[in-house]
């Protein structure tokens, strides 16, 4: 029986040793791997098995772009994430105007300039991690708009391996160039815009046409990161509560952290008791997501009462998009936040809001109590 088990534990051990040699190295864990595919650029982004770029397929074939991305060097390829995002947010756009407006997918393809596009496409080079400094290197795409950069970053030891990792970084410079160090940690200067960093979930792979394609992360704007920053308006939040949260990167748990917020001052600002605040919660008092933009959302996609965040603050689902959640317990009034693993960004502030109103039944407005949650992931 002994010897029985010493062979099954044998096989066991060979089984994770060849799943661990089979891992590609050419994934975001930033290995030097180069993968070759024995297809054209175009068809392996069709023939990807999950999907992950139907959309981007049609809109290259609206634009009559096939041959120009299999013909180009490098290509950094936006999934379908990435677009969805994107018509959301043309989507949310027309109906601030209209709030029954719809939007098909030929109404978001006409607010594409094709210039826009080629962005994503170069003729002039191989980039990727084995050509990538942990300084910015200036690129030209092909769409003749200046401006982008990639470089690579050195990730600190411990979250996938304890060899030397690097992620691949595709930038978009805004303003003054931030600040790089020798490793690529990169810091804005004060009162600057950040760079748009975005980071590669996959790099590396050789398209039989010769193309480099190097995929973007799932929580990527397309298009829409590229564009100039612009001072943001804020909309009317009420009476603002404001707090600070800070907790470590996390690749593979739903850590974070929580806020008890001061009960006495959210009952005041009711004017109610605390006792009131807690038994007229769900009822009189409805708990919101408040967007950037002041919508609110009432519908929890976390937790109830709680929702999920991308990193602009909007709200979403558990997924692709989901950079953190925020769920709040009325019995403690405590908010609880973490992270979706992986996709919130080591070094980054973020700024999501949640809201409660109040409505006493007199017929005058309600009263709005927004929290702004300031959360920066170390």
């Amino acid at each position: 029986m002994k010897k029985l088990f010493v062979i099954i534990l044998i096989s066991i051990m060979g089984s994770l040793l060849l799943e661990s040699c089979s891992k590609k190295e050419y994934l975001v864990d930033g290995g030097l791997h180069q993968a070759k595919v024995d297809m054209s650029t175009y068809d392996y982004l069709t023939a990807h098995p999950q999907g992950l770029f139907d959309t981007l397929i049609r809109v290259i074939d609206h634009f009559g772009l096939k041959e120009e991305v299999n013909n180009a060097s490098t290509f950094f390829a936006p999934t379908n994430y990435s677009i969805r995002r994107y018509y959301e947010l043309k989507l949310r756009e027309a109906r601030y105007h209209d709030e029954n407006a719809t939007l098909s997918l030929e109404e978001m393809l006409a607010t594409i300039q094709v210039d826009s596009l080629k962005a994503y496409i170069y003729n002039d080079g191989v980039y990727d991690l084995s050509t990538a400094n942990t300084e910015y290197t200036n690129i030209s795409n092909a769409s003749g708009i200046d401006g982008f950069t990639y470089h690579k970053q050195l990730q600190p030891p411990g979250q996938w391996s304890y060899q030397p990792i690097y992620y691949l970084y595709y930038v978009k410079i805004r303003g003054e160039v931030d600040q790089v160090g020798v490793d690529g940690t990169v810091v804005t200067p004060d009162g600057d815009f950040a760079d748009m960093r975005i980071r590669c979930q996959t790099q590396g792979i050789e398209s039989a046409t010769g193309t480099i394609i190097n995929v973007l992360a799932n929580n990527h704007l397309f298009l829409t990161d590229f564009n100039k920053p612009v001072e943001i308006v804020e909309p009317e939040w009420g009476i603002v509560f404001e707090h600070d949260i800070t907790f470590p990167f996390d690749g593979g748990g739903y850590t974070g952290g929580a806020i008890e917020i001061d009960r006495d001052a959210l009952a005041a600002a009711f004017n109610l008791t605390v006792g009131q605040v807690s038994s007229q919660f769900g009822s009189n008092i409805i708990f919101h997501a408040a967007q950037p933009d002041g919508t609110l959302d009432p519908n929890s996609t976390a937790n109830h009462p709680g929702h999920w965040f991308d990193a602009e603050g909007y709200v979403t689902t558990w997924g692709a998009t989901a950079a953190l959640f925020s769920e709040y317990n009325p019995s403690s009034f405590t908010f609880n936040i973490g992270q979706y693993p992986g996709q919130a960004v080591r070094g980054t502030r973020y700024v999501i809001r949640q809201a409660m109103l109040y409505d006493d039944g007199s017929g005058d407005e309600p009263v709005q109590v927004t929290f702004r949650l300031n959360v920066t992931v170390e």
